[in-house]
């Protein structure tokens, strides 16, 4: 197992010991006075977190908020605690075919993140319990409007803060940049909140069975949802096999997609780019390349200097790729920067020589990445620029080439990125 550095065991240390303390204090007030009710909120729990769906590498949603809301307004704050504990303690998690459990994952990582939710939780039901208004106006049924609301503020406050500030450490970067990359948390509560208050509404008028026929529908639509995501994979993943292929033929360009992805996101983010966009340029570095594969393999491999014909057939590439990409649905914005890539700030690229602000700010983005990464390769009739010379040719070109900020941002990364010993750098 890989050693904890001491700034992240200190953090999650604390947050362990602030949610065990919760748990611990819980399970002894259910020992006294066990109630049924208390387990069939902890095995629903587990169902609904044990059926998310894995949007990303990173991040997978589930519905199991829609309990541990529910359980907020039904129980007390020291039972809510050990349902959130429970649940993503004892969760099981389908991961390319292979099934985790408890007992064959990372043991700390689920008693960080089941204290985790523990903690939220029981914030949140006291911030209820407190926030509680009884006269008619501000109830639905049982529950106090005004004290869901400070609930939910309270439960998101909290979560963003703990994961937020895991981010930071984990990947050493500011908190502001962290919150940034975590905020699609505020969205996926702020849309389960409803279902949260019908199923607590549901419970106090008819019991658990109404609980588990309102999941009915939610699970069907998290089954259909399942398999859109599952499709869309299977997209992806054929259109980059067919890049890796490609790209598998030529040793000099080997790897080269993966490397421009990696400059491109690091120049999205240090233009404070959004979390989708920076996604929308990561696919696009990927897959700057797929349209090759209508070029033929005499001209790109090809160890001299390119006839003019033959670099009028290059040129296609960027609309062949585009042409490919653009008939697959969820690839459509992708596509449109693959397709401008190879423009120039100064209107001399192509295919249709756009200038200025008219190119897609992502392309721009791509175009600075794919270059450097080009001039630091070796190719087959020269040799690989060392990345100083290659960095300043890319200032140099500001204003010419390419987009003056996309450059400003790319020398700010670089620099950071040379701090961390990744890459050469002479300012």
């Amino acid at each position: 197992m890989k050693e904890i550095p001491n700034k992240l065991r200190l953090y999650t240390g604390m947050i362990i010991i602030i949610g065990i303390f919760c748990v611990f204090w819980g399970s002894r007030n259910i020992i006294s006075d066990f109630d049924s009710r208390i387990l069939f909120f902890i095995v629903i729990g587990i169902i609904t977190e044990s059926l998310d769906i894995r949007i990303k590498k990173n991040i997978a949603i589930s519905i199991s908020f829609t309990i541990g809301l529910a359980s907020v307004l039904v129980f007390q704050s020291y039972i809510v605690a050990v349902i959130g504990f429970s649940t993503m303690l004892l969760y099981v998690e389908i991961v390319d075919g292979k099934i985790y459990h408890l007992f064959n994952s990372d043991l700390y990582k689920r008693i960080f993140n089941g204290c985790a939710y523990a903690i939220s939780l029981a914030t949140a039901s006291m911030a209820y319990n407190m926030f509680d208004v009884r006269y008619t106006g501000m109830r639905m049924q049982d529950f106090s409007i005004v004290g869901i609301v400070v609930a939910l503020l309270m439960y998101t406050i909290v979560n963003l803060n703990i994961f937020t500030t895991l981010m930071c450490i984990l990947g050493n970067i500011k908190w502001k940049e962290a919150f940034h990359e975590n905020k699609w948390t505020i969205i996926n509560i702020t849309a389960l909140s409803p279902l949260g208050v019908i199923t607590a509404v549901a419970y106090n008028s008819y019991g658990w069975f109404a609980v588990v026929l309102f999941l009915v529908p939610l699970l069907l639509a998290r089954y259909s949802f399942k398999l859109y995501i599952d499709m869309r994979h299977v997209y992806f993943e054929t259109i980059k096999a067919l890049s890796n292929a490609m790209e598998a033929k030529d040793e000099y360009t080997k790897g080269h997609s993966y490397r421009v992805a990696e400059y491109a996101a690091g120049i999205a983010k240090e233009m404070k780019m959004s979390h989708d966009k920076i996604d929308k340029i990561n696919t696009a570095a990927i897959l700057h390349d797929i349209g090759k594969i209508g070029i033929a393999d005499i001209i790109l491999n090809k160890p001299g200097q390119l006839e003019d014909d033959e670099f009028l057939q290059i040129q296609k590439h960027p609309e062949i790729g585009a042409k490919i990409l653009g008939e697959v649905d969820f690839l459509k914005e992708v596509a449109e920067i693959i397709k401008h890539h190879h423009e120039r700030y100064d209107g001399k690229g192509y295919p249709d020589k756009l200038c200025g602000d008219a190119i897609p700010l992502e392309a721009c983005v791509l175009a600075v990445a794919d270059a450097y990464d080009a001039m630091t390769s070796n190719r087959p009739y020269r040799k690989a620029t060392d990345s100083n010379r290659a960095l300043r040719i890319i200032i140099n070109e500001s204003g010419r080439q390419f987009h003056p900020l996309v450059v400003k941002k790319f020398a700010t990364y670089m620099e950071r990125e040379s701090q961390k010993g990744k890459v050469t750098y002479v300012s």
